[in-house]
This record gives C-alpha cells, structure tokens and sequence, in this order.
C-alpha cells in the first residue's frame, strides 16, 4: 500500500513541476516602471574617431576616419568629455555657431557674416575637452586654411542636459563676458590660446 501511495505523491510532483508558468507571470515586475535609461554619471569618455584618432591623410587628401558619422552613432550629456588623439600639425576648433563651422573657420568669411567671439582653437598633441555647452556643438580642424575641415574632418553633436554640469569649484573664476555676437550668429569661435602661452602670460604677471 505504501508503494501505490509514493507512486501516486510522485506523479502528482512531476504533473505540478511540468505545469506551464502563465505568460503575464512576470509582466508584473515592470508594470508601471519607466524603462527609458538615465544619463549616465557625470564623466562619460568620448575618444574621437575611436582608433583612428583626429588626423589628416595628406596621400588621401581626406580625414583618416568619417567624424560625422562617428559623432552620429553617439548620444552626449553634459559634462562628457571629447579625447582628441593627434598631434600638433592639426588643430580643434569648437564653436556653437553654424556659420563658423560651414564655412570651416574662415576668419574673412565669418567676419563679413558679423561673427566672433565666443569659442576656442587650439593645437595639442592630446586634447579632452568637456562639452558644457547645450545643444548644438560643432567641432573641426582649420589647418590648411580650412582644407581639412572641407575634405573631413569635422562634426558635429546634439550635448543633451542629462543630469547638468558638476558643481563648479570654488576657485573657479568666471571669464569676461565676450560682446553681444551680430544678428544670426550665436557664440562662435576665434580664440587661439595655447597652453604654453597662458603659462607664460601668468609668470609675466
């Protein structure tokens, strides 16, 4: 008797382990939850053109990598940073201004569109920059008198809020404001400070 009865408890275990689980089972564990992803932390890394760096081939007469595609494939907070690996025959200008970036920096052309002041270039070997501007940012090299910015190199990127800017130190000084850019132009470029030329300008002061 005791055998029919272990034969019948053992069915009845494997009948209840075979049961199929209903499929809203586990529809509940994200019922009502926004599944959108956060920014993420302040500080995210961009390498410019992954490993082919920010260059310019001068047999191809070309940029080394497609940047507007890179920057296409990409989505950026503020506070991230752009890790440019170069080198000093190439330079980084930044400017939120469309202008300036169509027409690659062209000092005599931006200046007859009424556009200065706002931005920066400079020429380093290894560069991170931290986007801290909101919106559109465009980026580009004006070596060559603007030959590199229109065979390539060059791009540009939506810097969406995310969780804002990092407290700003104690120490920090906010700059002098530039003058109000001319009608049509937001805060562009043309500022060429290198690192080697504010040093100096301290240890004269």
């Amino acid at each position: 008797m005791s055998i029919v009865v272990a034969v019948q408890l053992a069915a009845v275990f494997s009948m209840a382990s075979a049961t199929p689980v209903p499929s809203n089972a586990t529809a509940t564990t994200s019922h009502g939850r926004n599944t959108t992803a956060p920014p993420p932390p302040f500080g995210a890394n961009h390498t410019v053109g992954e490993g082919a760096g920010w260059f310019f081939d001068g047999n191809a007469n070309a940029s080394v990598a497609n940047y507007s595609a890179w920057a296409a494939n990409r989505t950026f907070y503020l506070g991230d940073y752009l890790i440019f690996s170069t080198n000093t025959d190439n330079t980084v200008v930044h400017t939120t201004n469309a202008t300036v970036y169509k027409l690659c920096g062209d000092g005599g052309a931006a200046a007859a569109a009424g556009c200065s002041g706002g931005g920066w270039k400079t020429e380093e070997a290894f560069l991170t920059v931290m986007l801290t501007a909101e919106g559109a940012n465009y980026f580009f090299s004006d070596a060559g008198g603007g030959e590199h910015c229109r065979k390539g190199m060059r791009f540009e990127l939506a810097v969406a809020r995310g969780h804002g800017l990092p407290p700003v130190p104690a120490s920090y000084y906010e700059p002098l404001s530039a003058a109000p850019p001319a009608a049509g132009c937001s805060s562009s470029m043309v500022v060429a400070l290198a690192a080697g030329v504010a040093i100096a300008a301290i240890l004269v002061l």
